[in-house]
Order: C-alpha cells, then sequence, then structure tokens
C-alpha cells in the first residue's frame, strides 16, 4: 500500500468492472393455440416441421384432407426459412391463464404467432386481445396477427369498420396465400385439395427471422430482400391504390410484384396512427432488443452498491456495445454521438428516492434506420445489494 505520507507522485487504480453486453435472441417463435396431440400448457422447442410432425401431429392426420391450422403455419413458417420454435398448445381459449402461469417464464422468444385465431372471427377477440396485454406487459416481443379469411380490405373505410387493435406491439399482414397442400397426392389421397389458402403471418414471422440473421433485427422485414417462397396465389389482390390506403394505416400487404415475385411491402405496427414514434416495426423491435440486451446482461449488478462505480461501469458497457451496432449499421449519424447516447447516474437519470429504493434507472437514445429521430428507453432495474 502507497505511503501518503511521503513526498513523490502515486498512482491510485480503481479497476473497473467491464461486463459485456451480450446481444439477445430475435428469431425465435412462439406458436400458440390448438394442436392434434402433445403436451398441453407447456412451450415445446423444435427446429423443423418434422419435430412438429413428431410431437404434435395425430397419426390419422395422415388421411386428412386439409390441415390444421396449427399444422398449416408451423408448416409455411420452416417453408420460408424459420429456424426454431416453441409450440404451445392450449385448449378451450384459455389463452390469459397460460401466459400467467407458464409463458412469463420464457423471454428467449420474440414474435408470437396465433394459428386459427383471426382479427374479425368474435370467438377470435379474447385470445388475441389477451395475447396483446401480454406483450404489452413483458415488452420482449410482439404478436403478428391474421385478419379474418373473407375480409377483403381495400380503403381507409374498410379498415376502419375493421377496429383493429392500436400498439406497437402488434402487426397485422394481408391478404392469405394460397400453398400447396402438403397431404395432397395423386395416389394415395387425391381427394385432398392441391392448394390450401394459408393465413400470412406465420409466413411474415419466417421473413422477419432471415431478415434479422441476415442485416439485423433494425432491418425492415420487407420490401425486396422480404420474398416469400411456395405461393401459387393471393386470396385478393392487393394494387397501388389500395396500397397507398392501406399502408398507413397499419396493414402489411403481401402483393405479387412483376420481376420480384411474392413479397412482404409493408413494415408497420398497429400504432401507425396513434403513436407516430413507433409506427414502424423495426423501430420497436430494435427497442426491444436494445432494452432485453441490456437487462440480461445486468445480472452481475444486483447485488453491487448503488452509487458512482456502478454507475460508471454501466454507462460504459451499454456504450461498448451501442457501438459494435452503430458500426454495424443499426444506427444513423455520421458519429456515434450523433448515433446514441447513455445516462446513469444521480441527478441525471435517478434522484434520492430511487436510490432509498435500490433502483438503478438507465436512459439511452438512439436514432434508428428509419426514421432518424433519437428513439429515447428508460430501463429501472431493480437492486439487491447485501
Amino acid at each position: 500500500m502507497a505511503n501518503y505520507l511521503q513526498p513523490g507522485v502515486y498512482v491510485n487504480e480503481t479497476p473497473v468492472v467491464v461486463k459485456s453486453v451480450t446481444a439477445a435472441a430475435t428469431t425465435r417463435v412462439a406458436f400458440i393455440g390448438s394442436a392434434d396431440s402433445g403436451p398441453l400448457a407447456k412451450p415445446v422447442l423444435i427446429a423443423s416441421f418434422a419435430d412438429y410432425q413428431q410431437q404434435f401431429q395425430d397419426p390419422e392426420q395422415d388421411a386428412a384432407t386439409i390441415p390444421d391450422p396449427m399444422t398449416q403455419a408451423v408448416m409455411a413458417f420452416f417453408g420460408n426459412g424459420g429456424k426454431s420454435a416453441y409450440i404451445c398448445r392450449v385448449t378451450d381459449n384459455n389463452y390469459q391463464a397460460f401466459y400467467q402461469d407458464v409463458l412469463c417464464n420464457y423471454r428467449d422468444f420474440s414474435l408470437i404467432v396465433l394459428p386459427g385465431q383471426y382479427w374479425g372471427n368474435t370467438t377470435s377477440k379474447a385470445a388475441i386481445m389477451a395475447t396483446l396485454t401480454f406483450c404489452q406487459q413483458v415488452r420482449h416481443c410482439m404478436v403478428l396477427l391474421d385478419m379474418a379469411p373473407g375480409q377483403q380490405l381495400h380503403s381507409k373505410a374498410s379498415v376502419n369498420a375493421t377496429k383493429l387493435p392500436t400498439s406497437s406491439y402488434a402487426a397485422v399482414y394481408y391478404p392469405w396465400l394460397m400453398m400447396a397442400n402438403p397431404l395432397h397426392h395423386a395416389t394415395t389421397n387425391p381427394a385432398a385439395p392441391k392448394t390450401l389458402l394459408i393465413a400470412p403471418s406465420a409466413v411474415a414471422a419466417a421473413v422477419f427471422v432471415k431478415t434479422d440473421n441476415k442485416y439485423g433485427v433494425w432491418k425492415a422485414p420487407a420490401g425486396v430482400s422480404a420474398k416469400i417462397a411456395g405461393v401459387s396465389g393471393l386470396e385478393f389482390n392487393v394494387d397501388d391504390d389500395s396500397q397507398q390506403q392501406l399502408n398507413p394505416l397499419g396493414i402489411n400487404c403481401i402483393r405479387t410484384l412483376p420481376r420480384l415475385g411474392t413479397v412482404v411491402w409493408g413494415a408497420r405496427t398497429l400504432a401507425s396512427q396513434t403513436d407516430p414514434e413507433w409506427r414502424y416495426i423495426s423501430v420497436r423491435r430494435t427497442a426491444i432488443f436494445l432494452e432485453q440486451s441490456i437487462i440480461q446482461s445486468l445480472q452481475w449488478a444486483v447485488f453491487e452498491p448503488n452509487d458512482r462505480p456502478l454507475w460508471q461501469t454501466v454507462r460504459l458497457n451499454i456504450s461498448n456495445f451501442l457501438v459494435t451496432l452503430f458500426r454495424a449499421g443499426a444506427m444513423q449519424g455520421t458519429t456515434q454521438k450523433e448515433a446514441f447516447f447513455v445516462r446513469c447516474g444521480l441527478h441525471e437519470t435517478m434522484n434520492q428516492q430511487d436510490l432509498d429504493q435500490q433502483q438503478l434507472v438507465i436512459e439511452l437514445g438512439f436514432a434508428p434506420v428509419k426514421p432518424a429521430e433519437f428513439v429515447v428507453l428508460r430501463i429501472i432495474y431493480k437492486l439487491n445489494p447485501p
């Protein structure tokens, strides 16, 4: 130990703990709904359609002519590049209880698809609203919705008549898709129709996965790169005039375009009219990604004193993480200062009451690729020092 009573130069090093922030997963999907068989009210992780068939498909399904909605959704998801998914078999539309007792313990998925539940069906509203409430409470996932089959949207009036929910944690896709029926076989099952009308949300989820893996969660899951495979037609055609009316209202259209094929041609949340700051899916999902990455990487701090060394370390760790994302093209700006900021400290993000309640409060702002305005997140992390 240095003797400060003697003349000389002394260096007292205070170690800064560098705990890197690890990127949260964004490509896992939870499919929630009815299935032929399999575990009830227990998420089961699968990596292929074959996994699903083995665990959730009744052998008698092979003799059927039309697969059930869950089978169709999982087939379309993996057929378009999906990688992994939770299958959550629920019955009697008991979604709310499933979320409160079971699914709240899982945080490694970022999207929910509800096979068999369609906006416009009276019997589906409770399940959809329970799911949306869950997404807004846990803040780590979005729900992708489908309109009921046969419901055509072509104008602002037709959309307003549906009374869709308004939330940045939900997105809707339209129209339904015509795809090959895997149960049809000219010899063994000729009675099965050759094509099926498939709800688009599962295919959209696969596009999210491919986009995240190739570009990052900050890239809009739409456009020329968001191609859909295996589509032979659409239930309704969306022309340029309809697109211009539907897109600002948060209806993400699927279109078949010359030289492009069938593509997702919209990337908006259902908050497009009510909360413009969160009208883009990529902005909401980037915010979810940042918040979850930071929260999951703060476990080391739970027993630390809520004082200056902790605040300094937290700012450094988060800034290093954001620098990496900035260099990867996740934010606008020519400099780091233009792209993001991180704040954490007394009289900056916290007051004495926060300290008394052992709350670590962090604020960060980032300039998403589109739009370029700053989006500010406020993260409150509960400490439990010894």
